[in-house]
């Protein structure tokens, strides 16, 4: 029997919950907004409250990623100091990046390069690619109900071509519902050009204090890892191990191969016990599978990535070199999705420990 959604305590269905408020955006809503100073100033963006303390922000002028994601107050993100910068003064020709990189609870990196810039096939790939900096088109909120799920849902395309080159379209929808603890992602990448193409794509989900601190642990079913570069070779064997902040610490990058079940679902987590809660995800790996982690323990830079991918961090030329670029033919499309969520007490913490446990033991 399907379970109803539960709100401060009680499961109420569709009626009982309709009697004890008047409009839905009460409890749950979207709201769209725009930024209207410093350096965000022009960003369309859309803010999303689920009605049981889940509350996300969605930048539309930026691929719809995520830059800020709060679970009953409590901030889970981590954002940079450079703070929400927009399109139009980010600038990706060397390091200048590291001046706009957009950091929150998740945004995507692709679908040409993740990673290391290169000129390559005549056109500069900048580090991490295109698509954090591209607007959607034709954006759709939807927030109804459909039976007894109140559903809010966003939706947009974001378009990533060239004269001579590639025609990709990436076709985004975000999606929860009133008295959940977690966010779907659901992407399809569309080659509608006439040539196949080489395909990167990395979700960049960003952990930050609270719930990292160093009280937090890394849950990560057993993997195959390996070093990005011969520093964070020298901290592999505590690549799960998480502390205070470190002045001057320098970040370390690792890619996991990580045990799924038989349909290739995995996931990790950051949980901060002390606390009592914990952010997860949840990807299927036949699609995604790479697990980045993104280790900065750094004073000011304080924060825990852990990127599901096709791909690595060091660029497409160093990809096709191992020959591990993702190809997509002509016209082929492509789904990915990912689940962002919160695990808020003890049952739920141990329940996303059984579903390790379960992965390791298939």
């Amino acid at each position: 029997m399907r379970s109803m959604a539960r709100f401060f305590g009680k499961e109420l269905d569709r009626k009982e919950l309709l009697k004890r408020i008047g409009h839905m955006s009460q409890l749950a809503y979207i709201q769209p907004f725009e930024y209207t100073e410093g350096k965000a100033q022009g960003i369309k963006a859309l803010n999303v409250a689920n009605g049981t303390g889940l509350e996300f922000t969605l930048l539309e002028s930026k691929c719809l990623d995520m830059i800020s994601m709060k679970y009953k107050g409590m901030n889970l993100n981590f954002l940079p100091k450079s703070g929400i910068v927009s399109p139009a003064l980010a600038d990706m020709n060397g390091t200048e990046f590291m001046r706009s990189i957009s950091g929150g609870m998740l945004y995507t990196c692709g679908l040409r390069n993740v990673g290391t810039t290169a000129v390559d096939g005549g056109l500069n790939q900048v580090f991490h690619g295109n698509l954090k900096n591209t607007p959607a088109e034709k954006v759709n909120a939807f927030a109804a109900w459909q039976g007894d799920d109140y559903v809010l849902k966003v939706s947009g395309e974001m378009n990533e071509s060239a004269i001579f080159n590639e025609n990709l379209l990436l076709k985004r929808t975000i999606s929860t519902k009133a008295g959940a603890k977690s966010v779907l992602i659901e992407d399809r990448v569309e080659n509608q050009g006439f040539e196949e193409q080489e395909l990167m794509l990395l979700y960049h989900v960003n952990v930050g204090f609270p719930i990292l601190d160093e009280n937090s642990r890394l849950l990560i079913p057993k993997s195959k890892t390996v070093a990005r570069d011969p520093l964070s070779q020298t901290g592999i064997a505590e690549f799960a191990q998480l502390t205070a902040p470190v002045d001057g610490y320098t970040e370390q990058v690792f890619s996991h191969e990580t045990a799924s079940n038989s349909e290739g679902m995995t996931g990790a987590a950051v949980i901060n016990d002390q606390l009592g809660i914990g952010v997860y995800i949840k990807y299927n790996a036949n699609m995604l599978p790479n697990l980045v982690e993104w280790k900065s323990m750094r004073s000011g830079d304080y924060a825990l990535g852990i990127m599901p991918a096709t791909c690595n961090v060091k660029g497409r030329t160093f990809e096709r070199e191992s020959g591990t670029l993702r190809r997509i033919n002509s016209f082929e499309t492509l789904d990915f999705s990912l689940e962002i969520g919160v695990l808020d007490g003890k049952d739920d913490i141990e329940s996303f420990e059984q579903f390790i446990r379960q992965l390791e033991g298939e």
